[in-house]
């Protein structure tokens, strides 16, 4: 006698399941973004002459566009920034006359910047920093130390004080920056650019200082109080070249560092000769750094 065969019960994924999938497919598997990515050649970089690399460049550079012309029809919210600001929102359109792009040297389907009121406000930022990173100087522990035992303590001293208001100023031009460009996830995001992540971590350790002065009554640790070397990098913003320096030496070349001791590690884990295997091509590095500022705009 043969016993009945049991039916199969489908169950159906729950929440949970529904959610896991849901950022799986989020963040794991993205379509590639043309706008990080770089150029793709049709052939390698060291078997074209400067003829042919020119004509590559310029065809690599056209296929780039129209791919980010198709992700942006595929994705109509990506130029959207904070999740609430379109690209014709007068709120964006106004931040977008006062700064420059946040990444890139033009912005994608955003207003230009009024030069008048971009280098004004420039101008202004640019005194600031200055003025704060002077005041760094002058009020040391040294300082502080003698001006507490000169005067009754108070945390609403003339430091802290200008510490809380250079704080304030340079979180209304980040979110400026950020209304006007995107966060992370825009074209344009203020924060892609290195620039962007070294302003935020200055303000970021900026905010630190002042909230350990205020809470712990002008007690903070040198660790905390160490911080305050970093604001000397939003100098290097006065200066182009300074700037153009910086980003070569220190951010590519560091990444380029790190990618070569990742080669040789994996090399040497594999039993590869690291001294007598060729060379890398600069495009091995120059289109995957995370850092890189140039960002090729969408033809009109």
């Amino acid at each position: 006698m043969t016993e009945p065969i049991s039916q199969t019960r489908v169950v159906q994924a729950g929440s949970m399941s529904a959610l896991w999938q849901k950022l799986r497919r989020r963040f794991f598997n993205r379509e590639p973004n043309p706008f990080y990515a770089g150029l793709q050649f049709s052939r390698s970089y060291d078997d074209l002459d400067p003829r042919t690399m020119a004509k590559e460049v310029v065809s690599a550079t056209e296929r780039r566009k129209r791919a980010q012309r198709e992700y942006l029809q595929r994705h109509p919210t990506y130029n959207v920034s904070l999740y609430i600001f379109s690209p014709s929102n007068p709120i964006r359109r106004a931040c977008q006359y006062l700064v420059g792009p946040g990444r890139g040297r033009q912005r994608v389907e955003g207003a230009e910047p009024n030069k008048l009121l971009w280098y004004s406000f420039s101008a202004f930022i640019y005194a600031a920093i200055v003025a704060m990173v002077l005041l760094a100087c002058i009020a040391t522990p040294l300082y502080q130390r003698d001006y507490f035992r000169a005067h009754q303590f108070s945390v609403r001293n003339w430091f802290t004080l200008t510490d809380l208001g250079f704080a304030l100023l340079f979180t209304v031009e980040a979110l400026i920056k950020i209304i006007a460009d995107g966060c992370f996830w825009t074209p344009n995001a203020y924060f892609r650019g290195s620039w962007g992540l070294i302003d935020g971590t200055v303000l970021v350790t900026l905010w630190i200082d002042v909230i350990s002065s205020l809470l712990n009554k002008g007690d903070v640790s040198r660790a905390i109080g160490a911080f305050k070397a970093l604001r000397a990098l939003r100098l290097l913003n006065v200066s182009d070249n300074a700037r153009d320096t910086f980003h070569s030496v220190v951010v590519l070349g560091g990444w380029k560092v790190v990618s070569v001791g990742d080669s040789v590690s994996y090399a040497r884990a594999n039993g590869a000769d690291c001294l007598n295997r060729p060379p890398l091509s600069p495009s091995a590095f120059s289109s995957h750094s995370p850092f890189t500022d140039s960002t090729s705009s969408m033809a009109k």
